[in-house]
């Protein structure tokens, strides 16, 4: 019977994958042909494999705990609660304060300063007037500058917001590169020279 892998259940049928490949390497068919026990000797490798997988996969050590470490981190980032972030937050501040308020101010400085010059005509109402014009360009300031700073501050967000776009990109993609590196090497490394020593030896020698 089998011994099972000591492997998390999602690395096993990588595992098996190399593993069927490396069965079918030039390198290891030329052994088994060179004994003579081409048929029989491809299952009697491949238990044999599984049955020292520890040692096979100890060749590949450094990929698998690189890969496995990357694996962890996208496990954990998904885990997180869905939340609203905090720079998308601070994105919807910037889209008040460079949008609404700019509009408010400018609607509120144009009504200011109709009012004020309509009511200067009017020699009792100069005080008023006077008070509506200083309220109508204070305001058209506020348009202005919060126009400004809310532009700004909008700008800023869309190029932290891209950053991170790229990150979150080259997560999955680094995670892939990184599982594939850990194949080859299990395959290159470990199962490929592993087989061909075991085709090689002597039935009393093989482990």
């Amino acid at each position: 019977m089998d011994k099972p892998l000591r492997l998390p259940q999602q690395d096993r049928a990588d595992f098996e994958t190399e593993l069927g490949r490396a069965l079918c390497a030039p390198q290891v068919r030329e052994a088994l042909a060179a004994r003579g026990d081409a048929a029989r000797g491809v299952e009697v490798l491949r238990r044999a494999a599984r049955e020292n997988a520890e040692f096979v996969l100890a060749a590949a050590g450094p990929e698998y705990e690189r890969y496995a470490a990357l694996r962890a981190d996208a496990d954990a980032v998904a885990r997180l609660p869905v939340d609203v972030p905090a720079r998308e937050r601070a994105s919807g501040w910037w889209g008040v304060l460079g949008v609404i308020v700019p509009i408010v101010a400018v609607v509120a400085a144009v009504v200011f300063l109709l009012l004020g010059y309509v009511l200067g005509l009017a020699e009792d109402l100069e005080v008023l007037a006077h008070a509506l014009l200083g309220a109508g360009w204070v305001a058209a300031g506020v348009a202005a500058v919060s126009l400004l700073v809310g532009g700004l501050g909008l700008l800023g967000s869309a190029v932290r917001q891209g950053e991170v776009t790229g990150e979150e990109a080259s997560g999955p993609g680094e995670l892939a590169r990184a599982r594939d590196a850990w194949r080859a090497a299990l395959a290159e490394r470990g199962l490929v020279p592993y087989l061909v020593a075991q085709a090689n030896a002597a039935p009393g020698q093989r482990r």
